[in-house]
């Protein structure tokens, strides 16, 4: 059997399951796609269902499953922790026995809503974040990183692969945790921890980083990782919010949440702890280069989402070559999972480079013209999408494009997008409040054509899944100034003809009627829910938006003239 299956669920978010075929990733879903549930932790019942269907077979076809969590891992280190802090020690006593069943009740969920009967193998958390960057690298010989807020009580993992093997070096314990450090700003910031994240990296630019002897105070290098001082945090001992009074009384009263209008103080809070997240992460890098003798790293947990901080270490020449895959989340355990249990179960593995993200369900016309017929909507079957996408682009019109399948991971990357032109500035304003009902602070990401992306952006290259940030040309700047941040970068997606030749074609129309070879990407969600999955979904969201315009398939969905009504 050249099958496995990997799940991850249970944790504190984004459960998924992802189908290989000896190497090659066949079908990936994350559950909130299909639940609706931001986030969603639960069993992935519907996202197995998808990725066995897919792949067109059933549970008894399957070499193994893999379990992107090991709760025997580390009892001592549990055990030892509670010690330490008894007035907590219940609440984490009982947080961790009722997720330790939950995680011990996978293979129970497996056998009565899934029907599978075979081997389950349950892999290291961190590790399975290094199995799915690095097994899906281009690279047969790399340094792998991995931090994450915390799993299986890890929050950093590093060491080396080499063509199927993998070898650990060194692991960081929580709750010395950069990820909750982070989460913990974020709570202080009015945001939600463990979600809004991508909000503080955002809200940095903005800032000043005037507090940086403080945050190296609160965490930083050290010679061998990393430390966090927990004076300043609660997040160990289980008490909320995640930040400390220590921490209050350095930086003042915490930000109740809002609508975007951040006073200027909170604003260079972000931008410092966004500063000492990318010095102590460049650190970890350029420490683990020197130690294994490789400049190539693969990257990947929560973390790694951080495209600012991912953009320094090639920018700075930390290292030569980066690679993060388009689901370096918790989502990416999942197909860690499935390509640990396929090479557990048979003893060998077929690399295969992840070349795309759109890895998830699709729909055909039909579907999508019962959709629109739903919700009285006109639609009218168009020859060339691409281009008829491009000229509505080019005329100020803000689209959204649903395409094929549906991408695994948190970026739209040109299967589900909200499109517009990058050359008009008031995009960002019109996208934010019209469309997304997002904060006016959030920058908006360029896919450009890979071949003319170098005219527009600096170390631009490979970045096919938008996992770092890149800087924009000067001269460019005030050519796509919807695209460009506040501070000049840009989390630039690099669409090449062979991996996405639709997408490909409405930017390169795009160039053609304006030659500009970028565009304005967004998720095709808005503020709080998950992308759409399907043509449903999209036209339920064209319908409560401005949007001017959907691409679905090959047709061009509009509203009804009711002028003549």
């Amino acid at each position: 059997m050249s099958y496995a299956l990997g799940v991850i669920c249970y944790g504190r978010h984004e459960s998924a399951a992802v189908v290989v075929e000896r190497g090659r990733v066949v079908a990936a879903a994350e559950e909130e796609r299909f639940s609706r549930r931001k986030f969603d932790p639960d069993f992935p019942a519907r996202s197995i269902e998808f990725c066995l269907r897919q792949a067109g077979i059933t549970p008894g076809d399957l070499a193994a499953v893999g379990y992107g969590f090991d709760p025997r891992r580390k009892l001592l280190a549990k055990a030892a922790h509670a010690a330490r802090h008894p007035a907590a020690s219940l609440a984490l006593a009982n947080s961790s026995w009722r997720l330790a069943r939950k995680m011990g009740g996978v293979e129970r969920d497996l056998r009565e809503r899934v029907g599978y009967s075979g081997r389950v193998f349950h892999f290291n958390h961190h590790l399975c974040h290094a199995a799915s960057t690095f097994y899906t690298s281009p690279f047969d010989r790399a340094a792998i990183l991995t931090l994450d807020g915390a799993g299986d009580w890890e929050s950093g993992w590093w060491g080396a692969g080499d063509a199927t093997t993998i070898r650990e070096a060194a692991t960081v314990d929580w709750p010395q945790s950069l990820g909750h450090v982070y989460a913990a700003f974020t709570e202080y910031l009015g945001f939600e921890p463990f979600a809004d994240e991508y909000k503080v990296m955002g809200l940095a630019a903005y800032g000043e980083p005037r507090h940086l002897d403080a945050m190296a105070e609160i965490f930083g290098e050290t010679a061998d990782a990393y430390r966090v001082n927990l004076d300043y945090f609660n997040f160990q001992t289980a008490r909320p919010p995640r930040y400390g009074r220590r921490l209050v009384e350095r930086f003042g009263a915490p930000l109740a949440q809002t609508d975007g209008d951040v006073p200027q103080h909170y604003r260079d809070v972000a931008a410092s702890a966004q500063r000492q997240l990318e010095r102590v992460v460049s650190s970890v890098a350029r420490r683990l280069v020197a130690s294994s003798g490789r400049k190539r790293l693969c990257l990947a947990g929560g973390v790694a989402m951080n495209s600012v901080a991912n953009g320094k270490l090639l920018g700075e020449g930390i290292v030569e070559e980066l690679y993060v895959p388009p689901c370096a989340s918790d989502a990416g355990a999942a197909l860690g999972a499935a390509l640990l249990a396929h090479l557990k179960a048979t003893g060998t593995l077929e690399r295969e480079e992840l070349k795309t993200a759109a890895l998830g369900p699709a729909y055909d016309d039909a579907r999508i013209l019962e959709a629109a017929a739903r919700d009285e909507l006109d639609a009218r079957r168009v020859d060339d999408p691409a281009r008829v996408a491009a000229q509505l682009i080019s005329e100020g019109k803000v689209i959204g494009w649903f395409q094929g399948r549906m991408e695994f991971g948190q970026r739209a990357l040109g299967s589900r997008s909200i499109l517009a032109d990058p050359r008009r500035a008031a995009m960002k304003e019109i996208v934010n409040a019209r469309i997304k009902f997002r904060e006016p602070f959030r920058p908006f990401a360029p896919s450009a054509l890979a071949e003319r992306a170098a005219e527009f952006f600096d170390d631009a290259r490979g970045n096919f899944f938008m996992t770092r940030v890149c800087n924009v040309r000067p001269d460019k700047r005030a050519v796509v100034p919807a695209v460009t941040h506040v501070d000049g970068t840009a989390r630039v997606q690099t669409v090449e003809r062979e991996q996405l030749p639709l997408y490909w074609r409405l930017i390169n129309s795009f160039a053609e009627l304006t030659d500009v070879p970028v565009v304005l990407n967004t998720s095709f969600n808005v503020k709080g829910q998950p992308i759409v999955n399907t043509p449903e979904e999209a036209c339920d969201t064209f319908q409560r938006t401005a949007l001017d315009a959907l691409v679905c398939g090959n047709q061009l969905i509009t509203r009804r003239d009711r002028s003549d009504q």
